[in-house]
């Protein structure tokens, strides 16, 4: 609990820091944005629509490169995945306390994702239009919290993680 309180005020401080401007750059497939670099936060953002139609798996690592920093992924921005049709696999680290609104939206293949016991933020309509999604894992210990993240006629779907 006290981990995630810190890395929520670290985000919450990264995001107030982040007036110093957003800088974008694809690696690995994946579209990223520094949220901030005195913190060394980073976002996946949107995907560019002629990676969005193809991308079947994304493996999200905890920490990205770039220009010689090093950033922490603590953010699936809003609609970052929205629109992958054939998207099937997501692997989140640890480390992601936040999915933005729309992040999964409309992505007709996913069937299930487990999300990180860090996440303590879900975005509006994070999961909508997703109707082969039957299982959304957490933590045990973390499924109750996490389901009042979700709408109401998703609540269902989260069930505690093997």
């Amino acid at each position: 609990m006290k981990r995630q309180l810190v890395s929520l005020l670290l985000l919450c401080i990264a995001l107030c820091a982040g007036a110093e401007g957003y800088e974008s750059f694809t690696k690995d497939g994946l579209r990223y944005s520094i949220i901030s670099s005195r913190y060394r936060v980073a976002s996946i953002e949107a995907q560019e629509q002629q990676e969005s139609v193809v991308l079947r798996k994304a493996i999200i690592p905890k920490k990205i490169w770039h220009k010689g920093r090093r950033y922490k992924v603590m953010i699936i921005g809003d609609g970052a995945f929205g629109g992958c049709w054939q998207l099937k696999h997501v692997e989140l680290p640890a480390c992601v306390t936040t999915i933005g609104k729309g992040a999964f939206a409309w992505c007709i293949s996913l069937e299930e994702i487990t999300l990180p016991a860090s996440v303590c933020v879900i975005g509006s309509d994070a999961f909508s239009s997703c109707p082969e999604l039957k299982s959304i894992y957490v933590p045990k210990e973390h499924v109750e919290r996490v389901q009042q993240l979700m709408p109401k006629e998703l609540r269902y779907l989260v069930k505690p993680e093997n």
